[in-house]
């Protein structure tokens, strides 16, 4: 077995026991501890949503930049350039903490006064934690590129899956203060960067003083605009949970954060698939191997939309029956389900789209796209949110979200189309998005009473069948029982 198949195992058994995990905790725990404080619950969202957004920009988009120049700069000066690439989260860190000590939380309310309130003497721990999150992110860079991205894959999806449930029960059994409980939450993240950063010393990760010899003015403007590019989704997610804090209240966070969670099973294949499409992508790009592009393109686009629509549908025909599994306060939410795990699809479908962008000389363009999805962002949850305008809730802002996303991942497929000539369409993928709408309907399917854990097997097993049966008809499995015997094979040609 390759090492690309090695690490797409590793990496698909980590995300699995975290979904385990996280499901766990969201869906049963998570509600039973703070189903008479879901402020509290709500609180946590928005210290991990603020810590997430600031991490994001104060990291300086240094993984990208690793991903993009690490191979081809001579080995004698790679650590040099490491060096240098770590130093932008020092430097973020500095100026997020300077303007921390100096405006506190009085910061957050020229965005949202409620922000300002929930997280008034939350100032170190949003530090602590945009920090962790800073080197994390950054460090991925670096064992993305050298393709060992299992262990990343393993902290972010066990370790701190499983910390968070471990914790929330420890909270709910009153072994922890609520204070307690989110210092421990934030210490989480902050082993999880020691623990890579002394992986990634054992990959021969190696940092030096920058000298001459290395572009470091190119470096900087790259970097600079690459700020948003990992961080546009991100920012678009965390945003939705900031502007339901700021319009309709703490509690409805509570309730968002749930659903979103259930809609975002839909993303399980793209973990694993995208952290090996993006370093061979942008090792085409810089062969300019144009066929092998738009190999890695359709074929990463088409695995995704296959697995990602599976789990969509599954997940979305029994949706009522899930309802009906959760507590009363906390049900109502079907639609947020199916916003979410449709703008999840979107983006899965657009493969390594934006990767084409951030890892080419077209980087500027990414990063203005990114900018109007945020803005796009704002704009359309105002509309939807508002009391005063659309006055739709939470349902509001996951609709908010699937536009946004839809009109950022179809500006992507078209400048890939038009500045690389590839394109992830194709006849299999336009099937395959039927097979999704055929199958989706069986949601409708209303079959006998009965329990509904007994339904929801009935139902999405109807459902998985039905999916599985099709895809080997119109022969769209053969391609996906290739990458999973050698994920290699489907996304790189010898």
């Amino acid at each position: 077995m390759g090492i690309v198949a090695k690490q797409a195992a590793k990496n698909a058994v980590s995300i699995a026991i975290g979904t385990i995990a996280g499901a766990v905790n969201t869906i049963l725990v998570l509600p039973m501890a703070f189903g008479e404080f879901p402020e509290g619950w709500g609180l946590v969202s928005v210290l991990i949503a603020w810590g997430i957004i600031l991490s994001q920009i104060i990291n300086g988009g240094i993984s990208n930049l690793i991903i993009r120049f690490f191979n081809n700069i001579e080995t004698s000066k790679k650590p040099q350039f490491l060096g240098f690439a770590m130093a932008f989260p020092l430097i973020g860190i500095a100026l997020l903490g300077l303007l921390l000590f100096f405006g506190g939380t009085d910061l957050f309310a020229l965005i949202s006064q409620e922000d300002a309130a929930l997280l008034n003497g939350q100032t170190l721990k949003l530090l602590v934690l945009a920090s962790s999150l800073a080197f994390f992110y950054g460090l991925n860079g670096y064992v993305s590129v050298i393709l060992k991205t299992s262990y990343f894959q393993f902290l972010q999806e066990v370790w701190l899956k499983v910390s968070y449930l471990l914790l929330t029960l420890a909270y709910y059994f009153d072994l922890l203060s609520f204070e307690h409980y989110l210092w421990s939450y934030v210490g989480t993240y902050c082993v999880a960067t020691l623990l890579l950063l002394i992986y990634a010393k054992k990959q021969a990760l190696q940092m030096a003083w920058p000298r001459k010899g290395l572009a470091y003015g190119e470096y900087v403007v790259y970097s600079l605009y690459s700020v948003l590019d990992k961080g546009a989704n991100i920012f678009v997610n965390k945003l939705d949970i900031i502007m339901i804090a700021f319009m309709i209240g703490l509690e409805e966070v509570a309730f968002y954060t749930l659903a979103f969670y259930i809609g975002s099973v839909t993303m399980i294949p793209q973990k694993s698939i995208i952290s090996i499409a993006n370093p061979l992508a942008a090792k085409a790009l810089s062969e300019k191997n144009r066929e092998n592009l738009q190999f890695i393109y359709s074929s990463s686009s088409m695995i995704q939309l296959l697995l990602g629509g599976l789990i969509f549908t599954c997940t979305w025909v029994s949706v009522d029956e899930i309802m009906l599994l959760l507590p009363e306060k906390f049900q109502g939410s079907e639609w947020v389900i199916f916003y979410i795990g449709l703008s999840k699809l979107f983006n899965m479908a657009a493969g390594v789209s934006g990767g084409l962008l951030v890892y080419s000389e077209h980087f500027k363009k990414n990063f203005y796209l990114n900018f109007v999805l945020i803005i796009l962002t704002i704009i359309t949850n105002y509309l939807f949110i508002s009391p005063q305008l659309g006055n739709l809730g939470i349902t509001g802002a996951a609709m908010a979200t699937a536009i946004a996303l839809f009109i950022y991942n179809i500006a992507k497929i078209i400048i890939a189309e038009r500045e690389f000539k590839v394109s992830p369409f194709s006849k299999k993928f336009l099937l395959t998005s039927i097979l999704i709408v055929l199958c989706s309907l069986i949601e409708l399917w209303d079959p006998f009473e009965a329990h509904p854990l007994l339904l929801i097997v009935v139902k999405s097993g109807l459902c998985f069948a039905m999916f599985t049966a099709l895809a080997l008809i119109f022969r769209l499995a053969p391609e996906l029982i290739d990458f999973l015997k050698n994920p290699k094979s489907m996304l790189q040609r010898d």
